[in-house]
């Protein structure tokens, strides 16, 4: 919510707002009546990403709610329960959940075209500073909810530096969880880079030819594999598991052909199919800003279409593709809704084992994975904002 309402704000131009208070209208009216519908199409995207997330959220319910019910909990309790487990019943949860999802995400498209504005921040809003007594205020506030929002991830840190013996923490220090994590989990942590890295270039390489036709190609079927494109961003993780498993378990139509249920195979295509949105989304952005006449241009001097696209196009459509790129890659280094039906011991992944740890009861070497997991994602978000040039993300 914070980097999409940050990304809006640099957005405004500040001579609405001194447009806004020359006709009297001034502190918390002028952000009620000229800010916030503003802010509005952009908040709306925004938080249809923290409740698809919350809605497909597998781990959380099922770990620390221990069990809690929930439609992901649900699903795959009675979809791989051998006792008093129903797989249609399973099935049944899925297509609710679905048109849930669908229902909640064509509501906030229709709301977010109703409220649209367009505008160029030529003068964009400025700083100003307030007195003491509020930049105090301000501070504790917001550096309150930070160390709130860190405080847990701290901690699971110290404790995976904590001395284990078998999996009971003893008083003192050690690297021993992480000695076990790397000598039985290894393979594991291998999976979490080779499998996303594999369904990444699949992903990059769909996204491209993907928003080159919703963008330059634009008609009914373009804009229909556009909107196709983005039920996997609405669907949870365990009912597209589910999905994969069933349709893929005995091949096509019971043939054998394309059997790929326990292979490492299946894993890179929900990765793919699941992530592919993000690269899309930012890929589409960044080209709708580059102007036809160029590639125009190219043409007119001999260049052919398709040595114009992949020397002037997609070079020009670089920094959108890896920024997409980057946080589909983040999402597809955390995924478990997904994985944790589709792995099997070959396949399995840094989440898994660490959902795994965590039933057993092996905290110590859950809370290692946990911290090794958490080291690759903020590398790879320190690079996505170093390519971006900027922390705002666009969806």
């Amino acid at each position: 919510m914070f980097l999409y309402a940050n990304g809006a704000f640099k957005s405004i131009d500040n001579s609405v707002l001194e447009a806004a208070e020359s006709m009297g209208s001034r502190g918390f009216n002028r952000f009620r009546k000229v800010i916030m519908p503003l802010l509005i199409p952009t908040l709306l995207a925004a938080a249809l990403l923290v409740f698809m997330r919350a809605f497909s959220d597998f781990g959380t319910p099922m770990l620390i709610g221990e069990g809690y019910r929930t439609f992901p909990v649900l699903i795959y309790t009675q979809f791989i329960s051998e006792v008093g487990g129903n797989a249609a019943f399973a099935s049944a949860l899925a297509i609710i959940a679905i048109i849930i999802a669908l229902t909640i995400f064509l509501i906030q498209k229709f709301v977010s075209h109703r409220f649209s504005y367009s505008m160029n921040s030529l003068h964009p809003v400025e700083a100003k500073k307030v007195g003491p007594l509020r930049t105090v205020l301000i501070y504790i506030l917001v550096y309150g909810i930070v160390l709130l929002a860190i405080l847990p991830q701290g901690y699971l840190i110290y404790t995976s530096f904590l001395k284990t013996s078998g999996m009971v923490f003893v008083p003192g220090y050690s690297l021993g969880s992480y000695t076990n994590a790397f000598d039985r989990m290894g393979s594991a942590i291998f999976n979490t880079i080779r499998i996303p890295m594999m369904a990444l270039i699949i992903v990059i390489i769909f996204a491209i030819f993907i928003s080159y036709l919703v963008v330059r190609k634009r008609n009914f079927f373009t804009s229909l594999i556009d909107s196709m494109s983005m039920i996997p961003y609405i669907v949870p993780g365990t009912v597209l598991g589910i999905a994969f498993i069933t349709s893929f378990n005995t091949g096509v139509g019971g043939s054998g052909f394309l059997a790929i249920t326990g292979t490492a195979f299946i894993m890179v295509v929900s990765l793919s199919v699941r992530r592919l949105p993000y690269t899309i989304r930012s890929s589409v952005a960044n080209l709708q800003q580059i102007s036809p006449s160029i590639e125009e241009a190219a043409e007119s001097l001999g260049s052919s279409r398709l040595n114009t696209f992949f020397k002037i196009t997609v070079p020009m459509m670089m920094s959108g593709i890896v920024s997409g790129a980057i946080l589909s890659w983040v999402t597809m280094i955390s995924e478990l809704s997904t994985s944790i039906l589709l792995y099997n011991v070959k396949t399995r992944t840094m989440t898994v084992a660490i959902y795994t740890e965590v039933i057993r009861g092996n905290y110590g070497v859950a809370a290692a994975l946990s911290t090794i997991l958490t080291a690759l994602t903020v590398i790879s978000l320190l690079i996505f904002m170093k390519v971006s040039k900027n922390g705002d993300i666009a969806m």
